[in-house]
């Protein structure tokens, strides 16, 4: 699996090799992920977070109340500096963070986790590997479990020409970033994730420094 994602892994080690620690007990600045994932934690004990980048989420979640959390991410930088801020806070034995890919998940036994996180990542994988992770995730997790997954924005096909995208498939698009993009509208998304997630709660989140909308949904696994 790594091979097919090199340019991402470079671009994601570049960020993360400029990005310093943080204090997973500091809100996070944004409130609707403040909130979601008070709704994550609230009556589970566990979670798994598939593109994890540097374990802010996840920290923050045992900084909460969770009680045991495991992060993968493909990138080692940020992999690194989970693993730095987990010492730091003396998370050691709630927290476990790994470089990887799919082929973690496949080690992971079936109902494993009471919940799970997906955020910026269902569509920034090849749309066979999303489909992939969410077979994986529904399989890992607890029947009824809660999942908090949230998306980049959809981009209409007026707006495509602002963005320097190179087309590989039907909405399916790298940026010159390296990173790909699977451009997902809701009925898309709710197609994908019908047979596996029931549909809690859905919002919108403005970003407003960087002038762009990601959409959140509250999910059970079925």
């Amino acid at each position: 699996m790594i091979n097919k994602y090199k340019d991402t892994i470079k671009y994601w080690d570049n960020v993360f090799g400029q990005t310093q620690e943080y204090n997973p007990v500091e809100k996070i600045q944004i409130q609707e992920i403040e909130n979601g994932l008070s709704w994550l934690v609230d009556s589970n004990q566990s979670t798994i977070d598939y593109g994890c980048g540097n374990g802010k989420v996840i920290c923050r979640c045992l900084d909460k109340g969770m009680e045991y959390v495991r992060g993968i991410d493909i990138c080692n930088n940020a992999i690194e500096i989970a693993k730095s801020v987990i010492k730091k806070f003396k998370y050691e034995d709630r927290a476990e963070v790994i470089c990887g890919g799919l082929e973690k998940l496949n080690e992971i036994k079936d109902n494993s986790y009471e919940s799970a996180i997906l955020f910026n990542i269902l569509d920034n994988l090849i749309p066979e590997d999303s489909k992939e992770l969410i077979k994986n995730i529904h399989r890992i997790v607890k029947p009824n479990g809660k999942i908090l997954l949230k998306l980049n924005p959809y981009i209409a096909r007026e707006q495509r020409k602002e963005y320097k995208f190179i087309k590989i498939s039907d909405e399916f698009y790298k940026e010159n970033s390296g990173l790909y993009l699977w451009n997902l509208s809701n009925e898309m998304v709710e197609k994908i994730i019908d047979p596996f997630f029931i549909i809690e709660k859905y919002e919108e989140i403005n970003f407003k420094q960087f002038n762009i909308i990601n959409r959140m949904y509250y999910l059970r696994n079925r």
